[in-house]
């Protein structure tokens, strides 16, 4: 007997996942919250549109439904008319991204931005069945990116999405295994090791390790990388 969901459980887990300060924005409501405590979370933007006002007014029923508090009383309302999808996006992400710098240490509270990003590890945390739209099930890799903080020594897991938001672009075109450094390469600097006949120095990575067999991140893969032994020759 399949297991029967409804929108109060589907939101707990949510909730649940959600870090504090965390920004949540569920899909395509116009609405974004952040997590303020155990079971309590602020309202800090709305799109300035009917579909948004009517969402905010269900999104308020359903989280007191699941007696999470929702604090409304600072909210900015965005006019999204005026601007570009393209414009759009960029000032999600950076709302996105000035949330992620004031996400604490769970342990001592010292800012997750402030550990040495560089030096996450990547973690094949198994596989998940996940419900899709179309009713059938998928079985999907699950990975967390471990950081450790430089004044407690507390090991933090982070989603790779959030981990991105926060370590930035840079630090997400490279790749650090036990054994070997995968940076991605963009198109000039393929061209230009190419013209230069060093293309022996680059490979293109599929799902695993050329080199030692090992599950690579997903956002490693099909991509043209510049590949470094680690503490041995290659």
């Amino acid at each position: 007997m399949e297991e029967q969901t409804t929108p109060e459980i589907e939101i707990k887990q949510i909730l649940e996942r959600l870090r504090m300060n965390g920004m949540w924005e569920p899909g395509g409501l116009g609405l974004t919250y952040v997590r303020t405590g155990e079971k309590s979370l602020q309202l800090i933007q709305q799109h300035n549109n009917p579909t948004a006002a009517q969402a905010r007014i269900r999104m308020r029923l359903l989280l007191q439904s699941v007696d999470w508090e929702i604090d409304e009383s600072e909210v900015n309302l965005i006019d999204v008319q005026q601007l570009s999808p393209q414009e759009q996006h960029m000032q999600e992400m950076m709302m996105r991204q000035q949330a992620a710098q004031q996400w604490p240490c769970p342990s001592c509270e010292t800012p997750l931005a402030a550990f040495p990003l560089e030096d996450g590890k990547w973690t094949f945390d198994g596989q998940e069945e996940m419900l899709l739209p179309n009713g059938e099930i998928e079985k999907v890799e699950q990975w967390s990116v471990v950081i450790d903080c430089p004044v407690c020594d507390t090991s933090v897991p982070m989603e790779p999405y959030d981990y991105g938001l926060l370590a930035g672009d840079d630090v997400m075109l490279s790749y650090k295994s036990d054994k070997v450094i995968f940076t991605a390469l963009s198109r000039p600097e393929i061209i230009g090791i190419i013209d230069e006949k060093k293309s022996d120095e680059i490979i293109v990575t599929g799902t695993f390790c050329p080199f030692y067999g090992t599950l690579l991140p997903p956002h490693v893969r099909g991509a043209v990388v510049r590949f470094e032994a680690i503490g041995e020759e290659e």
